[in-house]
């Protein structure tokens, strides 16, 4: 198997070791980026972590994030709801 088919399956073990780290990252990065409102604005992610948005997007929506005593929510600059604590 070529290294690329690999990575592209989606069953492959890159892809869910792979979507664990970027969700520790998120976790880590939101500890650290301005809050307002209790929101965190997904452009100031994106630019703190340097991660694709669609990437930090599919990941708020696959993978369990655990959000800072400070923080409720992921939002985009229009306000969309991207990612909430859990009641």
């Amino acid at each position: 198997m070529e290294i690329e088919e690999h990575l592209s399956t989606p069953d492959g073990v890159y892809l869910p070791d792979a979507m664990k780290n970027y969700a520790r990252a998120i976790e880590k990065t939101l500890a650290e980026v301005p809050v307002v409102n209790g929101a965190v604005d997904l452009e100031t992610l994106w630019m703190e972590l340097g991660l694709p948005r669609d990437l930090i997007i599919e990941v708020l929506e696959t993978m369990e994030i655990k959000l800072p005593p400070h923080v409720e929510k992921i939002v985009q600059r229009d306000g969309r709801v991207l990612y909430a604590r859990k009641p």
